[in-house]
C-alpha cells in the first residue's frame, strides 16, 4: 500500500509565513529608499545602493535560512545540505543552481568584511561575481547576483521560487521520514 505523501508532519511549510513576513519588510524598505530618489535632490542610484544592499543582503540570510531549515524538515539533518542545493535546476549559462546562488549571496552577505570562504568563492567566480575591489556598487555581487535571479530585483520573486523548490524535494522524495 503506498503512504499518502501528505502524511508526513514535516512537509508542512510552517516556514514560509514568517519568510513571506520578513521579505514583506525588507520590500516595504528598499520601496521607502527608493521613494527617497524622487524626494531628496541629491539622493541618487548610488545612495539608493548604499543603503540597499545590506537590507538586501539579509534577505539572502533569511532565504538561506529558510532553504536550509527546509533541508532540515525533510533530512532531519543538514550535513547533505550542498547535495541539496544541487537539486534545482541550472542557471541558463552557468554551471551552477538558483539555490546556490542564493546560499552564497547569503554567505558573502555575513562574510564579505571579515573574509570569504573558499566555496562562498568558487560559486561568485562560476557566476562572474565580483567581491573584491569593488568600486562602484552596480558591479557588486549582491546587486549583480539579484540581476540573475530577478531582473527587478523582486524579492517575493525569490521567495516564490525558494518555497517552490522546498516543496519540489517533497514532491520528488522517494520515502517519506
Amino acid at each position: 500500500m503506498e503512504e499518502n505523501k501528505y502524511t508526513n508532519w514535516r512537509r508542512n511549510d510552517y516556514r514560509s509565513k514568517s519568510l513571506h513576513m520578513i521579505i514583506d519588510g525588507f520590500q516595504k524598505s528598499i520601496k521607502e529608499l527608493e521613494r527617497n530618489i524622487d524626494k531628496i535632490h541629491w539622493y541618487d542610484g548610488d545612495w539608493f545602493m548604499e543603503e540597499s544592499e545590506p537590507i538586501y543582503g539579509l534577505a539572502f540570510i533569511a532565504f538561506q535560512n529558510y532553504i536550509i531549515g527546509s533541508i532540515a524538515d525533510i533530512e532531519g539533518t543538514t550535513k547533505t545540505k550542498l547535495n541539496y542545493y544541487k537539486k534545482d535546476k541550472v542557471i541558463d549559462g552557468y554551471a551552477n543552481t538558483t539555490i546556490e546562488l542564493i546560499t552564497t549571496l547569503a554567505n558573502y552577505a555575513k562574510h564579505r568584511d571579515e573574509g570569504l570562504h573558499d566555496g562562498t568563492r568558487i560559486i561568485l567566480d562560476a557566476f562572474h561575481l565580483r567581491y573584491e575591489n569593488v568600486i562602484y556598487l552596480d558591479e557588486a555581487a549582491i546587486f549583480k547576483g539579484l540581476e540573475l535571479l530577478d531582473e527587478n530585483w523582486n524579492l517575493f520573486k525569490i521567495k516564490e521560487y525558494v518555497t517552490g523548490w522546498r516543496e519540489s524535494l517533497w514532491a520528488t522524495k522517494d520515502t517519506i521520514i
